[in-house]
């Protein structure tokens, strides 16, 4: 169901430009006609080439540079506003994943120690739960997947930086791990926040002691190794490596097939089949060409 920004006017804010939306999401989700917060000028080119994006919250200096087919919210604070409205929309069927009665096959095995929330928990064929394992609602995991102990799947997560306290207190998504995804010991992969899913495509693994964010989308056959942290709505591409201890920024995209090396913190977007290294976390070709130029 669309609505209108015009029937949802916050406090401290204008409307630049009327328009509908009928979900919540980041700059690289692709929910149905979704309100997205902007407070970039380099996000402006990706809500360009999202078709998703309907609606924005952007600062008084980002108005102009909005393409004219979506809806403008003017707001000193956009993501205070955005998480605002997100905390409005959140008791509505219409912007959260619906209660479902558990589905858990009977071919899966699952240890004694694990803790199985009571309800809407779906667990395919042959998945293995190992001990002291929590899958918490709204957690999806398809057949053949693992989930190696002291995991935890669908954990709360903190509030992002512009949401007052409080307002998240309950995520409106889940998680979904595709089929044959191997998570390993000690992980944590927070819900979604929005209507929506965090993602681990099939045949993907997800190494010991790792953090996956809220809204994070990770692609088929990609190896996650140790002690990697992945922030919020990050998009990774099918067949990436990426490193121990690797820390990706929040609301980034990685391409198919990148290489991240041991140690990397990523900041920026990167494109299919790079290589990055060193905490400059650049592009390597990119790299050698600024440190010649020093």
């Amino acid at each position: 169901m669309d609505m209108k920004l015009s029937e949802w006017l916050l406090e401290k804010t204008e409307i630049i430009r009327d328009g509908s939306f009928s979900s919540l999401g980041m700059v690289y989700t692709r929910n149905p006609r979704q309100i997205v917060c902007v407070t970039r000028e380099s996000d402006i080119l990706k809500i360009s080439q999202n078709p998703s994006v309907s609606c924005v919250i952007t600062t008084p200096a980002l108005v102009e540079k909005i393409p004219d087919t979506i809806g403008i919210v003017s707001s000193g604070d956009p993501r205070s506003a955005f998480f605002a409205l997100h905390a409005l929309l959140c008791h509505l069927p219409e912007f959260t994943l619906q209660p479902f009665a558990n589905r858990i096959s009977a071919s899966s095995k699952i240890h004694p120690s694990a803790r199985i929330m009571a309800n809407s928990v779906e667990i395919g064929n042959n998945v293995v739960i190992e001990k002291n394992v929590v899958i918490n609602e709204q957690t999806v995991i398809d057949e053949g997947s693992i989930v190696r102990s002291n995991s935890v799947i669908g954990c709360i997560p903190p509030a992002p930086g512009g949401a007052a306290a409080g307002l998240l207190s309950q995520p409106s998504g889940g998680v979904h791990l595709h089929r044959e995804v191997d998570i390993h010991a000690n992980t944590c992969i927070h819900r979604a926040l929005f209507k929506g899913y965090t993602e681990i495509g099939k045949q993907s693994k997800i190494d010991n002691l790792d953090t996956i964010g809220q809204g994070t989308i990770i692609g088929e056959r990609c190896l996650i190794c140790a002690g990697v942290i992945i922030g919020e709505s990050v998009s990774i591409g099918d067949d990436g490596w990426i490193g121990p201890n690797v820390s990706l920024d929040n609301q980034i995209a990685i391409g198919k097939n990148v290489y991240i090396t041991i140690g990397s913190t990523v900041t920026q977007d990167i494109d299919d089949n790079k290589v990055v290294k060193d905490n400059y976390a650049l592009d390597r070709e990119r790299f050698r060409k600024v440190m010649r130029g020093m």
